[in-house]
């Protein structure tokens, strides 16, 4: 298999990804964020349930591990983020990964306040 066509699927789940996030963006209207939070919970669940079950009961080839985790990646970001704390828990300790929960967070915020500050 060919570096390319695994960058193109990551590539299509990404785009599959986006367009449902903007599809439920639209759909979706609300006073609170509830799009997001929408979106940033079913991907997590979507990419846990992928892995689990992919993970425990059928190895998943490379095709598909592009597939899922650029459909994810394009939905919402927060997945990847989600996972990887857990991953953090599993392989070290709950304190590195409630660390880098809030320094994610923290920095994000602050990066986000310094976004709109340096255009207004």
């Amino acid at each position: 298999m060919t570096d390319i066509y695994l960058h193109a699927m990551f590539g299509l789940g990404g785009g599959l990804g986006a367009v449902l996030r903007h599809w439920l963006a639209l759909r979706v209207n609300h006073d609170l964020p509830l799009s997001t939070l929408i979106v940033n919970v079913l991907g997590s669940l979507l990419l846990g349930l992928w892995i689990g079950y992919l993970g425990g009961a059928v190895e998943m080839g490379d095709e598909e591990k592009r597939l899922v985790f650029g459909f994810c990646g394009g939905f919402t970001t927060f997945s990847s983020f989600a996972y990887q704390s857990l991953e953090l828990r599993r392989e070290r300790t709950i304190v590195v990964a409630v660390a880098n929960i809030m320094v994610s967070l923290a920095l994000c915020w602050i990066a986000l306040w310094l976004g709109l500050t340096l255009t207004r």
